[in-house]
């Protein structure tokens, strides 16, 4: 039996949580030692073994030297370490370590949070027997000296339209998921179509100004609630300028919906129902969001659906 020491700290969002569920289910063979730091981990481990870590997060690339001796030797008796949150720690056993947040690599000086991270993720992959990514271009930002494994793959399927009437979006106010082209994007399909605008806001900041009268603002959703939601809808609108993989794009295609999106490297697919605009572009967005609800009769379509490969060993 392989035994595998899972390192969660730093893993806090949805995303996160849904990756390391992935990787559970591809998994549950092997002997797991979980290390975390975020209490919504602990109902997908409490049948494991796990040690929860109350260091704090600025500190755990040195969690070799923090961390009582006695986990330290227990860490020291398993085959390999998978990082899940951008950074680790070092170790004598075999390392890995997957990015999920890709800000630091290609904006590192938009702020001194993301420098920080930068300078951490650069320690990481020298002490890191290979970097995991989920999808190419994000291998293109490891410097080549650096082993990489794409464990992103797509597949596709048939799916069962929804045929139902609306627009739904994920709001947060993160500069990087474009929050101000967001609201007024969705104004102006408020004011041009008389569909439905469902917004499901995950801002740390409840009472955001996304609140607007012709909008319906949902929130605390997990993500069973999110994909049944989705199916009540038409068209996903993104609005994200980097993605590592864009997992509600996919999750939206697979209940069925179209999707609108910018025409940027983290999603080069091409497909009848993916919608692409110019990044930043208002009228290319309406032009877009005109052309998702076109022509909704079908009852099933083949698109792509992302799914990992987490065949480590």
């Amino acid at each position: 039996m392989t035994n595998v020491v899972i390192n969660l700290c730093g893993v806090k969002s949805k995303g996160g949580i849904t990756v390391f569920n992935n990787y559970l289910a591809q998994n549950n063979t092997k002997n797991l030692y979980v290390l975390y730091d975020n209490i919504k981990f602990k109902k997908y481990i409490e049948n494991l073994d796990c040690q929860y870590i109350v260091t704090k997060r600025i500190y755990h690339p040195f969690l070799n030297l923090l961390l009582d001796n006695e986990i330290k030797e227990k860490i020291e008796k398993y085959d390999y370490i998978i990082h899940f949150g951008n950074f680790g720690f070092k170790t004598n056993i075999r390392s890995y370590t997957l990015i999920q947040n890709i800000l630091p690599l290609v904006r590192p000086f938009s702020s001194f949070r993301n420098l920080i991270l930068n300078l951490l993720y650069r320690y990481t992959f020298k002490i890191s027997d290979k970097i995991i990514v989920q999808q190419e271009h994000v291998a293109d930002l490891v410097p080549n000296q650096y082993l990489t494994k794409i464990i992103g793959s797509f597949e596709i399927k048939n799916i069962k339209q929804t045929n139902n009437k609306g627009f739904i979006t994920i709001y947060e106010e993160n500069k990087n998921k474009n929050p101000k082209f967001q609201k007024e994007l969705l104004q102006e399909i408020s004011s041009k179509y008389d569909e439905k605008i469902t917004v499901v806001n995950t801002s740390t900041k409840k009472r955001s100004n996304i609140y607007d009268s012709n909008l319906t603002i949902l929130e605390n959703l997990d993500r069973d609630e999110l994909l049944q939601v989705f199916k009540m809808h038409s068209t996903y609108i993104h609005t994200s300028e980097f993605e590592t993989v864009g997992l509600p794009i996919y999750e939206a295609l697979e209940s069925g919906l179209k999707v609108v999106v910018p025409n940027l490297d983290y999603l080069n697919l091409k497909n009848e129902n993916i919608f692409k605009y110019e990044f930043g572009n208002y009228s290319s967005a309406l032009k877009a969001c005109s052309e998702s609800i076109e022509n909704s009769d079908k009852m099933y379509c083949k698109v792509p659906i992302y799914y990992e490969n987490w065949d480590l060993d």
